[in-house]
């Protein structure tokens, strides 16, 4: 559960945004606020209200929030004070969830073995689980996004061609196993320039137990394919699509 503290800078970030101060539907905060929201978040909108810092609008039966003109200093101290919990997990940006998907999981709910790793967040399609969308978590809401990765069912699509580099590379290596580096020089197109969808890729993967990890090569992980694979998608079927 986010505290009450953290959920007030949450809440005047989404009302002062890049120095723009602006007014927000009721539903729309909340919406924003998506699977994260706790009993915590109407205590801290409704202290922010009590003190005069932000105030209420409505018409038309709507709700709308915004900072008080004359207490924007004060809102703009909150949002700026402790500048070290800005690092933390706790004030990532929340995104709301990609339409048509449902949330799977995150790597923060695995054990990161850097700081500085970047923070997942997973979905998986309401109408194909085979199909996914991730969403990359930065301090800077304008670099968050999401990146959808296709289905499995579907060899045109990042997540088989990801799949099918990886199902090659341990074929042709003498001990089955590749790191993230080989599978992204195997498949650049799918993997992006940016090389995100790769990692992502990997993270899906270890989840549905479709790769393991056997150790390291130097600073990077290897992996092995386990055996399972998507139903659908088989080692024939990978080597006649790619002769």
């Amino acid at each position: 559960m986010l505290a009450i503290q953290e959920w007030q800078k949450w809440v005047l970030r989404q009302l002062i945004c890049e120095g723009i101060h602006r007014s927000i539907p009721e539903s729309q905060l909340f919406r924003e606020a998506g699977r994260h929201y706790d009993p915590n978040f109407r205590i801290a909108l409704q202290s922010l209200i009590d003190e005069g810092i932000i105030m209420v609008l409505e018409s038309h039966r709507q709700k709308k929030y915004l900072v008080n003109f004359e207490m924007i200093e004060v809102a703009q101290d909150m949002v700026n004070s402790n500048p070290k919990l800005n690092r933390i997990k706790a004030i990532q940006p929340f995104m709301p969830e990609p339409e048509g998907f449902v949330y799977w999981f995150d790597n923060n709910q695995e054990e990161r073995k850097y700081r500085r790793q970047n923070i997942y967040r997973f979905y998986t399609s309401k109408t194909d689980k085979m199909e996914f969308a991730a969403q990359l978590i930065t301090q800077s809401m304008s670099r968050s996004r999401t990146l959808y990765m296709g289905s499995l069912n579907n060899s045109g699509s990042y997540i088989y061609k990801i799949w099918r580099a990886a199902l090659e590379l341990s074929d042709k290596s003498e001990d089955g196993t590749f790191i993230l580096q080989d599978l992204q020089d195997r498949e650049r197109v799918a993997c992006g320039n940016n090389r995100q969808r790769g990692k992502i890729g990997i993270a899906i993967f270890k989840k549905l137990g479709y790769i393991q990890e056997i150790g390291t090569k130097g600073n990077s992980t290897r992996f092995k394919i386990s055996g399972r694979k998507p139903f659908s998608v088989t080692l024939d079927e990978i080597f006649t699509y790619s002769s």
